[in-house]
């Protein structure tokens, strides 16, 4: 006869639904690209993330502001599952997974993974930004203020409501989102990195500033952010890029976007703004000779940064569509000069792609006028 030992309904759920090995380490990327390994991470507040080195009886501190990305190697049953759904592109599984977590432990966080409340919230929240589902991201982030004020992921949070209002066209919305960020910022008393950061969204966002006064102002918190802050420095810099080039200084604007694309101190959406803002100046310039050797070369150029994007960042939805669209551009320019059947085929792959990925957009209407044509 097998005697054992009551356990709860209860208990048997918490271990389905933590049990992973102990032996696995959490991952610190920091903003100057290095990264601390075998680590524990203890918690992440809004000043600083604390950790623990394998092997050391003390933990260690690091300020938020030096933090890129946490990767957890232990993290309940069901966020784990919904991070290999992401990867897979499962969006709905995906969010499924983490609301049916969020439903039993977003008011009381399991003790074992007291982290991983905020952690999931924040990943709702990038899932909707990856599929360009901007009203649910400032749904998700202020759900993540609200219940989680405290986590480093608030601040993220903060940020990814104002860019997602902006690209919503929600001004009034977005003009009290920037506030709201700078309010935060400053009762908190948070580092300098995130102080800056929202005083960036109120230069970018600012529904008057234009032209030379804009670029003023965004070199001015470039300079403030000087090595303090090398992303803040960098997205202000692509800014200025993006600014010269809506006033075709192509030269002007080349220069800022490499700058930073030479600069790995640079978050995901910057960089996608770098690389897109380099194939959009080339890919001018192309067009502008008649010289048909230097107008290859060109377009070669400018097809490797839009590549770039779709390859390295294609979860920034905010510039994928356009990268897909011009290198789908310049493969049909280069059959034009070269009569090339492989850049025609891959022309269309890529209109395909913009078209079924990004339907209604402006970019799957372009794709689908050179699809006709072709």
């Amino acid at each position: 006869m097998r005697h054992s030992v009551p356990v709860s309904l209860a208990a048997l759920t918490a271990l389905s639904l933590f049990a992973a090995p102990a032996a696995q380490a959490d991952r610190i990327f920091k903003v100057d690209g290095s990264t601390l390994e075998d680590v524990e991470v203890r918690d992440e507040n809004l000043r600083e993330v604390e950790y623990k080195v394998e092997g050391q009886r003390q933990s260690k501190t690091l300020p938020t502001q030096d933090v890129l990305r946490v990767a957890y190697s232990r993290l309940p049953e069901q966020v784990d599952s919904a991070l290999g759904a992401v990867e897979e592109e499962r969006y709905i599984d995906a969010v499924n997974d983490l609301e049916e977590f969020l439903a039993r432990f977003e008011d009381k966080p399991p003790r074992t993974f007291h982290n991983s409340v905020p952690f999931a919230q924040y990943k709702l929240v990038q899932i909707y930004e990856s599929t360009g589902e901007f009203a649910q991201v400032v749904g998700a982030a202020d759900r993540l203020i609200g219940k989680s004020p405290e986590s480093r992921y608030a601040i993220l949070a903060h940020i990814s409501k104002v860019e997602a209002l902006n690209l919503l066209g929600e001004a009034e919305a977005l003009t009290s989102a920037v506030q709201a960020f700078e309010q935060f910022a400053s009762s908190n008393s948070l580092a300098p990195r995130w102080r800056l950061e929202a005083e960036l969204r109120g230069v970018l966002f600012h529904p008057t500033l234009k032209g030379d006064a804009r670029r003023k102002r965004l070199a001015e918190v470039a300079q403030a952010a000087g090595n303090e802050s090398p992303i803040v420095q960098n997205r202000a810099t692509v800014a200025i890029g993006e600014s010269y080039l809506n006033e075709r200084k192509l030269g002007e604007a080349e220069q800022s976007f490499a700058k930073v694309a030479d600069d790995p101190k640079a978050d995901g959406v910057t960089l996608a703004a770098a690389y897109t803002g380099l194939g959009d100046c080339i890919y001018q310039r192309a067009a502008n000779t008649s010289d048909a050797e230097a107008k290859e070369g060109l377009l070669k150029e400018a097809r490797l940064h839009y590549l770039r994007v779709v390859v390295l960042h294609g979860d920034q939805v905010q510039y994928l569509p356009k990268a897909l669209f011009y290198a789908g551009r310049v493969f049909d320019e280069l059959d034009a000069l070269k009569e090339d059947q492989e850049s025609r085929r891959r022309a269309q792959l890529l209109y395909s792609r913009v078209i079924r990925n990004f339907p209604g957009s402006k970019w799957a209407n372009e794709a689908k006028a050179f699809r006709r044509r072709v």
